[in-house]
């Protein structure tokens, strides 16, 4: 009995299992294929090239997407999202391009491309009946729904994140007219966001409030009177707020950045000669005060047969420089070394005299291949042939 009830556990398993794959499957038959395929990763790279229009391009970084052309700066999340929707557009028909007539379809020639990572994705031409868009990609003709067209033509400071505070660096110190700002007011400066952004025309205006990141980057805007209008004169774009914050000023405040900076501020294009410099300090080489920092430091180098040139060691040496002490060798770190060169008269009289109060062993510091002097005295000396004899 126990067996039966085991034996239809399992037989109503297998048919759940059965049913949902069945399920399963046409429901992924139902679902029409995109155009970016499934499973198909998150671009890095965007852009988008249109004929006669500046090129936009967008990267996606660690810290979210930033527009990379026409303008270096943080791009809109919201509008990028939108952007990339693209990707899960149904297809209503494909055909190869081959068989179509691309100069009817509106591509040929293109006039509007769209590029995510390596993918090309060509616009095209409306279809008449269906009012859906015609697009080019790997070969293939495809027609999509027109849900995408205003977001490719839409100019490119639409594209631009209405936050004018930077995500990456963060900025951890801010003046306005060279007197630092409160820590707090800093903070609220990191949450603002612009109803608007417009293109400056003119020469920009207003009080210059600076910012600086702990990496040493420097970013000056110009703020007007009310408070409301943010101009990035590097960019020549305005930030327009709908309510001004508060600026509170912290003279006490010291900027948490290295003093000395090699970063280029940002030039202020209104040639305001009575607005206070940007602070930054040039080192100077202390080989050479007062000469620029990129010039080659020096002199030595090009000149290797002074004395200074002992200073580089990859400098040739010449052979009118004097020559140093020979070098000297120690068998232990605490050895001294005697500078009177011993002779063979003062070693048989004196001794070697490096280790006083202590009896050198027999035959020490002699010549052990030199012939022994007792051979030599029990020699017999040959006697001298007879004069007159050959």
């Amino acid at each position: 009995m126990r067996s039966r009830w085991i034996l239809n556990l399992v037989l109503i398993l297998v048919l759940s299992a059965l049913v949902w794959a069945i399920r399963h499957e046409l429901a992924v038959t139902r679902a029409p294929p995109t155009l970016g395929g499934s499973g198909a990763p998150e671009p890095h790279l965007i852009e988008i090239a249109r004929e006669g229009e500046p090129t936009i391009a967008l990267e996606r970084l660690a810290s979210g997407w930033r527009m990379r052309s026409p303008w270096d700066v943080d791009a809109d999340p919201g509008r990028v999202a939108a952007l990339l929707a693209i990707r899960d557009a149904p297809l209503l028909r494909s055909v190869p391009a081959q068989a179509a007539a691309l100069d009817t379809l509106g591509l040929d020639p293109v006039k509007l491309r769209l590029r995510l990572d390596t993918t090309d994705i060509a616009m095209g031409g409306l279809d008449p009946i269906a009012q859906w868009r015609y697009v080019a990609s790997d070969n293939l003709v495809h027609l999509i729904p027109d849900r995408f067209q205003h977001l490719l033509i839409a100019p490119p400071i639409d594209y631009v994140a209405c936050m004018p505070l930077p995500r990456d660096p963060v900025p951890v110190f801010a003046t306005r007219d060279t007197v630092p700002l409160s820590s707090d007011t800093l903070a609220r400066l990191s949450g603002l966001i612009a109803e608007r952004i417009e293109p400056l025309v003119g020469e920009p205006a207003g009080a210059p409030l600076e910012l600086v990141a702990m990496d040493g980057t420097r970013m000056l805007f110009r703020v007007s009177e009310d408070g409301r209008r943010w101009t990035r004169p590097d960019l020549r774009l305005t930030y327009v707020l709908g309510e001004a914050p508060e600026l509170i000023e912290d003279p006490s405040a010291i900027d948490p950045t290295p003093p000395v900076s090699l970063a280029v501020p940002f030039a202020d294009p209104d040639g305001d000669t009575d607005a206070a410099p940007i602070h930054t300090v040039w080192p100077e080489s202390p080989l050479s005060p007062g000469s620029d920092v990129f010039a080659p430091e020096p002199e030595w180098r090009e000149s290797p047969g002074t004395l200074d040139a002992l200073m580089d060691p990859d400098a040739p040496l010449s052979g009118e420089l004097p020559l140093g002490s020979p070098p000297e060798v120690r068998l232990r770190p605490h050895d001294v070394i005697r500078e009177e060169v011993l002779t063979r008269d003062d070693f048989e009289r004196e001794g070697f005299g490096v280790e006083e109060g202590r009896e050198l062993p027999e035959g020490f510091g002699l010549d052990p291949f030199a012939p022994d002097p007792a051979d030599a005295d029990l020699a017999v000396p040959e006697p001298d042939p007879p004069r007159g004899q050959p």
